[in-house]
């Protein structure tokens, strides 16, 4: 190959990564940013709290399961625990809180004792019932229409929520400009939970969990 060619080659893959960036978001009018913060916390139940679900896993494969999840939240952090539709416990941990935080398994049997797995499984359901520390960065609409909260803190993902006309109906996370999580949230929320929670990882080793709520309280 011609050096001209690999060298064209290589400015347009370095010009494609250079142009990379997040959905764009439109500024909107101060007021309205003030009334679309306080809908966009209205994706996040308030804490402390604990919720039950049912849980259909979609795996890569086709190797899909049935879970039921119990998850609680308070001074000791995020307490995930996951049980077999016959009661047994698959999986118990605890993402602590504060300064003194970090991931405790506590029980884990197979295939849910691999390395990644708790710390995913934490970040499935942090991202998916837990409210980003502090006011967004942003707020605006995507070139789509949709008004959007924006947290993007510092050596984290981001998480943009986007609202409907009835209030939160999606949650993205980022790393860097790509998308780690998509949560869908269907229904009328009653304190704070909706009823179904969708949550959708791409990529060659993505997954879907619908997570239907039983009771919380």
């Amino acid at each position: 190959m011609r050096p001209l060619i690999v060298l064209s080659a290589l400015s347009a893959i370095l010009l494609a990564a250079s142009c990379a960036h997040l959905p764009l978001l439109a500024p909107i009018e101060a007021s309205q940013a003030q009334t679309a913060a306080e809908r966009c916390r209205q994706a996040f139940p308030p804490q402390p709290w604990r919720a039950t679900h049912t849980i259909f896993a979609a795996l890569p494969f086709g190797q899909n399961s049935q879970l039921i999840g119990v998850t609680a939240v308070g001074t000791e952090g995020l307490h995930s625990i996951l049980l077999s539709p016959e009661g047994l416990s698959l999986f118990d941990g605890v993402q602590r809180s504060g300064k003194d935080g970090g991931l405790v398994v506590h029980r884990a049997v197979p295939p849910f004792d691999r390395p990644d797995f708790a710390a995913s499984l934490m970040a499935d359901v942090g991202n998916a019932f837990l409210s980003p520390a502090g006011p967004p960065l942003a707020i605006g609409t995507y070139k789509t229409g949709e008004t959007v909260c924006r947290w993007s803190p510092p050596d984290s993902e981001t998480t943009d929520v986007e609202l409907g006309a009835d209030g939160p109906h999606a949650i993205r996370t980022y790393r860097a400009v790509h998308v780690t999580r998509e949560i869908l949230l269907v229904g009328a929320p009653t304190g704070g939970f909706y009823p179904l929670v969708v949550l959708r990882v791409p990529g060659a080793g993505g997954y879907q969990l619908e997570m239907r709520l039983v009771d919380h309280e």
